[in-house]
């Protein structure tokens, strides 16, 4: 890029100088920096490149990154992001021709790392059961099995289902025979628990849709004839396990704090209560952690045993297959018509009795109107009728009119 005249730089020829994960790096340092700028512009750093002091703005940006909010997760940026991020921004300022004369103390603020102590988060069955409650068949084997084996991330890695499958049918908890881990190639023998076996299970029946335990081992053995290499339970590299099995705190709103999240606590989770039940040389050989006694014995078979029940969920979670889910959406969707369908009919009938009511008013105006007419010409009768009476009856009528009168009407109507 040197072939590239100074007036013509900018971020775009800077980036282009890198590739992979350095161009990752730097794409994001840029990105902090425009945010950092704010409503300034790359052309107001061309512009100001003789005239800012570009090292004071290099030591802000930095203090800036320290106390700017993490992507994911919670707190903020570590001194080491924002080390890397101030380091990227003054390849920028070289690739631009920009000096940048940080001073011995300033050097000493960008390149400083306080590491901070990162304490793991403390796991327990609770947050387990919270975890399972909505993972996938993917992240419930990293859950259930993460514990019931208590291997690290690497070994865990390697568990192939030709190494379980055949086993399935065991009663619980089962052995897997001896598995030599690989950070120290000290013999490990994991154990499947209840909710390993669940997970397992549920696992296979997406590999292996509609087909039985052991349509699925004659596969394998087949497979395995053929010269073809075992498959793993888990084809993830140890970055997307222990991605996965962070972001499902998040899926399932566990707050996590300041504690560190990673696949290695389900292992401390396991060894902790196995710890609590019987001696160091019985569990250690179920997690691949060197030992005087190499090989499980039946004190240790009964230690874990009594270990499940401080580890396992024992069914506390509802779990629903994939047949049911379509069923519950089916039944969800079918309730959402019928309630859109009752809603209208409600809305109909509020109209309708909207108009009744308008239609009662209407007569309810109209019979008073009627009546007060009837009262009016009652009460022109009446009149009359006095009139008559008084004028036009002789004495012995009005009388024998009053008689008539009382017996029918008594004295409510009186002549």
């Amino acid at each position: 890029m040197e072939s590239i005249k100074k007036s013509e730089r900018n971020h775009e020829t800077w980036l282009a100088n890198y590739t992979g994960n350095s161009l990752l790096q730097y794409q994001n340092a840029w990105a902090f920096w425009k945010d950092y700028l704010g409503v300034k512009t790359e052309k107001w750093i061309l512009k100001n490149r003789d005239v800012e002091d570009w090292s004071k703005h290099l030591v802000n940006f930095h203090r800036w990154l320290t106390k700017h909010p993490k992507q994911k997760g919670h707190g903020t940026l570590s001194d080491n992001t924002a080390k890397v991020m101030a380091n990227g921004l003054r390849g920028y300022f070289r690739h631009l021709g920009i000096a940048v004369g940080l001073t011995k103390v300033q050097k000493e603020e960008l390149s400083k790392v306080e590491s901070q102590p990162q304490i793991d988060y403390p796991f327990n069955l609770q947050v387990k059961e919270q975890l399972l409650r909505i993972a996938s068949p993917i992240e419930e084997y990293i859950v259930s099995v993460g514990v019931s084996f208590g291997l690290r991330t690497s070994d865990f890695q390697k568990i192939t289902q030709s190494m379980i499958v055949p086993l399935l049918d065991a009663e619980l908890p089962i052995q897997l025979p001896k598995f030599q881990t690989k950070k120290k190639g000290v013999p490990a023998y994991p154990l499947i628990d209840r909710d390993a076996k669940d997970a397992i299970l549920r696992l296979l029946a997406e590999y292996y849709p509609n087909k039985s335990l052991k349509e699925i081992d004659a596969f394998l053995r087949e497979e395995n004839k053929k010269g073809k290499p075992s498959i793993r339970m888990l084809n993830y590299s140890r970055k997307q396990i222990n991605t996965t099995f962070k972001n499902l705190f998040e899926k399932a709103d566990v707050p996590v704090g300041e504690f560190n999240v990673r696949f290695h606590i389900l292992r401390k989770f396991l060894t902790d209560n196995l710890a609590n039940v019987c001696a160091s040389d019985k569990w250690k050989t179920f997690v691949g952690k060197k030992t005087n006694t190499p090989y499980v014995g039946h004190e240790g078979i009964e230690a874990y045993k009594k270990v499940m029940s401080f580890t396992n969920v024992n069914g506390k979670r509802t779990k629903v297959s994939n047949k049911e889910l379509e069923e519950l959406k089916h039944v969800l969707s079918h309730m959402e018509k019928e309630n859109q369908i009752q809603k209208t009919r409600i809305n109909s009938l509020q109209e309708t009795t909207k108009n009744h009511k308008d239609t009662i008013e209407q007569l309810k105006d109209v019979y008073l109107m009627k009546l007060d007419d009837m009262n009016h010409e009652l009460g022109r009768t009446s009149a009359l009728l006095e009139i008559m009476i008084e004028n036009v009856l002789t004495t012995e009528q009005r009388e024998k009119l009053k008689k008539i009168s009382k017996e029918h009407f008594g004295d409510e109507y009186p002549v």
